[in-house]
């Protein structure tokens, strides 16, 4: 997915009132890529995977909370086990957080994934998820959580999550779990 293809699709997942359009030709892109750059949203920026703006303060964890999945604002892309229902839960507990991921899938399977990891990028078990045995959480940026979940000690899959300004969204971007690169999966959950 190209970039501009990108930022249009989390515009649309986001509900923001406006998506850039595409650009004509090659030189457009490069013209309208740097006046995007002056205006470009904190969310945009995480898409794009530029890292968000440093501010003070304490650093959240933005997977902290109780969590219900929006279908309506998910977009899923090829291959992807979609669901039906899902509930997510995160505390933190010391260092660590600790989330229980309740979900139904679309062919009515149902799945209760666990992990307590700290942000650390340090490896922490995981139970209840089909072929993945460890996490690895970092915390590059206030209000990001960039995850790495592992099978047999090999990536197999990766999201960024971050929180709406507001609070009341989780936003979780599939990304490859060895290049980072965002790819087209954007789920989106509710605080419940």
């Amino acid at each position: 997915m190209k970039v501009h293809q990108l930022c249009i699709a989390v515009a649309a997942v986001l509900s923001l009132d406006a998506a850039p359009a595409l650009p004509q030709a090659p030189r457009a892109v490069d013209e309208r890529v740097e006046r995007m750059a002056l205006a470009i949203t904190p969310i945009q920026r995480f898409a794009l995977g530029a890292p968000p703006a440093q501010s003070a303060g304490p650093v959240p964890v933005a997977l902290v909370g109780e969590w219900q999945l929006n279908p309506a604002r998910t977009h899923y892309g090829p291959g992807v086990d979609r669901r039906r229902t899902e509930r997510f839960s995160c505390a933190t507990e010391g260092d660590q957080v600790r989330c229980v991921i309740r979900s139904v899938r679309a062919d009515g399977r149902t799945l209760t994934g666990r992990f307590r990891a700290p942000v650390d990028g340090t490896s922490a078990p995981v139970t209840g998820i089909p072929d993945i045995d460890e996490v690895q959480l970092r915390h590059p940026s206030r209000g990001l959580i960039d995850a790495t979940f592992l099978s047999r000690g090999k990536p197999a899959f990766g999201y960024r999550a971050f929180q709406s300004q507001d609070g009341r969204s989780l936003m979780m971007v599939t990304v490859d779990p060895v290049s980072r690169v965002t790819l087209s999966t954007v789920v989106v959950y509710d605080r419940r």
